[in-house]
């Protein structure tokens, strides 16, 4: 009896078992007529666009080891079957190819894993601080203020915006690792330009903060045919942020987001808005900030 194909078979049927049941059960629920009751427009939550990043992450990573155990099972196979029967073929060199193979592929795919795994700790990273952005926000605007999660500008999002009778504000959260030891190693000093965080500097964070503000106002501006003046804001949970220079006018306001009430709620702003302006950019804003439906 030739045992080569009856041993391929054997190898690859707990994949058709699995891809059988799936697509029944696929079959069965779009068989359910049953519909969603919910009637709200749901609004992205924070952190949204950086979690469905690191779930297309996983995906590929779920991918690339089924490739690796099925790849595995397949070449194992091809080396047995050449020692079934009463003359089994001694070691040769399509054996060492085959398990040369299987070698380069694993580390191929090992590499394409370990080289997404940083990207992951920083969205992780990044997920933790716009929740905890969100969270000391929402403490602080209790009452008739407005909170949108990830809005969605196009190719980029802006993480959460705020709207009080003190203005409109764009805030963008960023995480940075604290140096491990020293008395100010979770301080960044702002000039109004650059932050300082000791053993580093950086302006980017800054620009694209900048930039998302001018965005969120010229938006503003074509949807509702009034002028908004949006603040923008960057984010920094967990470090200490101390001004070194008068930070005003059209500059970045970089905080600590427990220290977010001073910033968007000032007691004497310069142009407040009224409820219906409120409303207005409230409504509009989340226009594109809704979530995704099946």
């Amino acid at each position: 009896m030739n045992w080569g194909p009856i041993l391929n078979f054997i190898g690859v049927i707990p994949m058709l078992v699995v891809v059988g049941m799936v697509l029944l059960k696929q079959k069965q629920l779009a068989r359910d007529l049953r519909c969603d009751p919910l009637t709200t427009d749901l609004l992205r939550l924070p952190g949204d666009s950086l979690q469905e990043r690191s779930e297309a992450i996983m995906d590929k990573h779920l991918d690339r080891l089924i490739l690796v155990a099925i790849s595995g099972l397949m070449l194992a196979l091809l080396i047995a079957i050449r020692r079934i029967g009463d003359n089994p073929t001694p070691w040769q060199w399509l054996d060492t190819a085959l398990l040369l193979l299987g070698l380069v592929a694993g580390l191929v795919i090992g590499w394409k894993i370990t080289q997404v795994m940083p990207e992951r700790r920083r969205l992780r990273q990044g997920l933790r601080a716009e929740q905890a952005t969100a969270q000391e926000m929402a403490a602080a605007l209790a009452g008739d203020n407005r909170l949108i999660h990830d809005v969605q500008a196009g190719e980029f999002n802006i993480d959460h915006v705020v709207i009080t009778p003190g203005g409109v504000f764009a805030v963008e959260t960023k995480s940075r690792l604290k140096p491990p030891s020293g008395n100010d190693r979770a301080k960044v000093k702002y000039d109004g330009k650059t932050l300082d965080f000791g053993t580093w500097r950086e302006t980017k964070p800054l620009e694209q903060a900048a930039r998302q503000a001018q965005w969120l106002a010229s938006y503003l501006k074509k949807a509702t045919g009034r002028p908004y003046a949006v603040t923008p804001v960057l984010a920094l949970p967990g470090w200490y942020v101390e001004n070194v220079a008068s930070i005003g006018g059209d500059m970045v306001r970089v905080i600590n987001p427990k220290n977010t009430r001073y910033i968007v709620l000032p007691p004497n702003p310069k142009n407040p808005l009224d409820a219906e302006a409120i409303q207005q950019a409230d409504y509009m804003i989340q226009q594109l900030a809704k979530a995704k439906t099946d």
